[in-house]
């Protein structure tokens, strides 16, 4: 079986998820080669794995309307170049770790005429994808046509009752996996420590954006005179209100309580944040409805962690191993929730814990349960 992964981003969370599946697929027996497709502005670490057949996602420019119109652009001349790959490859299975919703109306008809040799599955990293634009209506109608096209459809640990996932296709959950690093930044690390000094370190990792809760963290630190917060990671886009949340810091004096590291983090960096801290937040909005790849980054480091409760995928998760605590959103329950966590009394009951969530959330279940299904989708098939 030949796998091609698409994946329309250079950095982040699903960047890193297509590095580690094709890394587990090639080492598969049942796969005899997998490629990743990706910008041609990415670090390509695994040359024999990786190839650059979209166009760069980062556009070198201070204006946030060219930076808008390049998006657009993007989102329409990286459909055509996966095309023509396709195109011209034999009969593989494509994996849409990521893709060009925006346009899916454009691309979704040409894409059409591929599906007679190849097979395409989705993975829905965040499968609530209401909220992806201005409006509504549009978010749906986009992701309607993704799903029109797709054999199969991957998930974890939830998938909301939407009109767009009816499509009568397999509809399978799978683990996230875990990311392992061995190495981390020693100078951040030493820094992070001595400035926390007997404080409790928490921290917020990751792309800054407004579901993280930020203004509720913030504002529960004067309850919290002996925790630091620490806020680490660049701003999700250009809508980020990162000076509403200086502000909020400034006007209440609790400079000396937070930590900014405004800065796209090196896999070392954020192993060392996540060291150093505590605590880990995982404290969205509501709105918030998919896993987090935060969460399989400190799962090997078996951390103390607060989730918010909500319907997402991460919740379900953490509730159903154990491996932190559900908050409701509240600045009261989250403090209170701080408050015992630091108490040294139950120091380490979390461990425990961890250890089911690692034996089961692995890139081998991972993998062994996608080419599973589209192996028996294939055969059901070939019977027809």
């Amino acid at each position: 079986m030949r796998i091609v992964i698409l994946n329309t981003n250079s950095f982040g969370g699903n960047y890193e998820y297509s590095r580690c599946i094709a890394n587990e697929y090639v080492k598969h027996t049942d796969v005899t080669s997998c490629v990743v497709l990706i910008p041609e502005n990415a670090d390509n670490r695994e040359d024999t794995v990786f190839k650059k057949v979209l166009i760069s996602d980062i556009l070198k420019t201070d204006s946030v309307l060219l930076r808008k119109v390049y998006f657009i652009y993007r989102s329409i001349v990286n459909p055509i170049n996966v095309y023509r790959y396709l195109k011209n490859q034999p009969a593989s299975t494509v994996l849409f770790n990521d893709y060009e919703q925006i346009t899916s109306i454009l691309w979704v008809p040409l894409f059409k005429r591929l599906k007679r040799k190849h097979t395409f599955a989705v993975i829905l990293h965040d499968p609530d994808r209401d909220n992806y634009f201005p409006f509504k209506w549009l978010s749906a109608y986009t992701m309607h046509a993704v799903m029109r096209i797709m054999d199969i459809a991957f998930y974890h640990g939830y998938l909301p009752d939407k009109k767009y996932y009816t499509f009568n296709i397999p509809k399978v959950e799978i683990p996230h996996g875990l990311y392992v690093h061995e190495t981390f930044d020693t100078d951040l690390y030493n820094l992070l420590v001595k400035r926390k000094g007997v404080s409790h370190l928490m921290g917020v990792i990751g792309n800054i954006r407004d579901e993280k809760n930020y203004t509720l963290l913030i504002e529960s630190l004067l309850d919290l005179p002996n925790a630091i917060l620490v806020i680490a990671g660049s701003p999700s886009n250009s809508d980020v209100p990162i000076h509403v949340y200086k502000k909020q810091i400034e006007q209440l004096g609790l400079e000396h309580q937070v930590i900014w590291i405004e800065k796209r983090l090196s896999d070392d960096e954020i192993q060392s944040v996540i060291l150093a801290c505590d605590l880990i937040l995982l404290y969205y909005k509501h709105s918030f409805t998919s896993q987090s790849g935060i969460l399989n980054l400190i799962a090997p480091h078996k951390k103390k962690l607060i989730v918010s409760d909500g319907t997402s995928a991460l919740t379900r998760t953490v509730d159903t191993f154990k491996i932190g605590v559900v908050v409701p959103i509240s600045k009261e329950s989250f403090v209170h929730s701080v408050l015992n966590l630091f108490d040294e009394t139950n120091k380490d009951e979390h461990i425990v814990m961890w250890d089911n969530y690692l034996a089961y959330a692995s890139w081998k279940s991972n993998v062994d349960t996608v080419l599973a299904h589209v192996n028996a989708f294939s055969h059901k098939n070939e019977i027809v």
